[in-house]
């Protein structure tokens, strides 16, 4: 059935209202509930941040695995939510929750790399006729039900006591920025904690880290996908956070404000393909004061 033009508009104008009311969550701002259908047609603006999802399980893709959507005019496609430490009881189509997780996008080998359970996705290929690699993935820390009761596991799984196991080792004890320039392969994908100074700030987003001694390595650039404020050069900092490779096309594709990294380019002069980058999840000063907004 045709939509008359005086309700086509109408409902136009209603979309343009909900989605100028429902703006992407902003540094310095505490995240807010958002839909499932809000977070799928904009996965950039929450990647690497922490969001609250209300809605209605999809499909069930075993005890660890499951998909949210939402039966509403303006809904988007379907969001993959990972569990590492496996849901309690039985999930079934159409029963409401609420999961809190961190967005990341849906890239197979890295996914694959991360959790033990995802097997390359084939479960996830198997029951679903979706193209996931344009959707978001919520990777979840609590899972309730509208009435409040916790469905996820109280123990951990082997992955995630091993995943546990090496932030606590490797963000133990601080390394220096010199150490992971030379030595970037043997972090790449764990947690570290850096004790250096601040070389230069690139925006509010990005800034680099040096060090003053005749046997440090290169630059590091430190990503803040939250965001920071205030630093300067030579400010002395203690950055917490997980390492991964220079690859120019993962970054901007994984951070819209990267914009294919023409502010690093502009404002150093460092081979950055063969250095490593921390996405940070805590920055504190000397002082212990943590300055990564929230």
């Amino acid at each position: 059935m045709k939509m008359s033009p005086f309700k086509s508009a109408a409902a136009v104008a209603a979309a343009a209202v909900l989605l100028a009311g429902s703006t992407a969550v902003r540094a310095g701002e505490k995240p807010a509930g958002i839909s499932a259908g809000k977070l799928a047609k904009n996965p950039g603006d929450y990647v690497g941040r922490t969001v609250t999802v209300s809605a209605e399980v999809e499909d069930v893709l075993g005890s660890n695995m499951f998909t949210l959507d939402e039966d509403a005019i303006l809904s988007g496609p379907d969001v993959l939510v990972l569990v590492p430490g496996g849901v309690t009881g039985k999930l079934a189509h159409d029963q409401k929750v609420v999961v809190t997780g961190e967005v990341r996008r849906y890239v197979e080998a890295d996914l694959d790399r991360d959790f033990d359970f995802f097997k390359n996705g084939k479960l996830v290929d198997v029951k679903t006729k979706v193209d996931w690699n344009t959707r978001p993935v919520i990777v979840a820390r609590s899972i309730r039900t509208e009435s409040g009761a916790n469905l996820m596991t109280s123990g951990k799984t082997s992955h995630d006591a091993t995943m546990h196991s090496q932030a606590t080792t490797m963000a133990g004890a601080p390394i220096s920025a010199g150490k992971l320039a030379r030595d970037a392969k043997s972090y790449y994908g764990k947690t570290v904690t850096v004790r250096a100074e601040v070389e230069d700030v690139l925006g509010s987003n990005m800034f680099t880290l040096d060090e003053d001694s005749l046997l440090a390595g290169s630059d590091v650039l430190v990503l803040v996908p939250r965001g920071v404020a205030n630093l300067t050069h030579d400010q002395k900092v203690v950055v917490t956070g997980r390492v991964r490779p220079f690859v120019e096309a993962d970054l901007d594709r994984d951070f819209d404000w990267f914009d294919n990294g023409k502010l690093v380019d502009v404002k150093t002069k460092v081979d950055w393909k063969t250095r490593p980058v921390i996405v940070a999840d805590s920055i504190r000063t000397d002082m212990g004061v943590d300055i990564v907004q929230r």
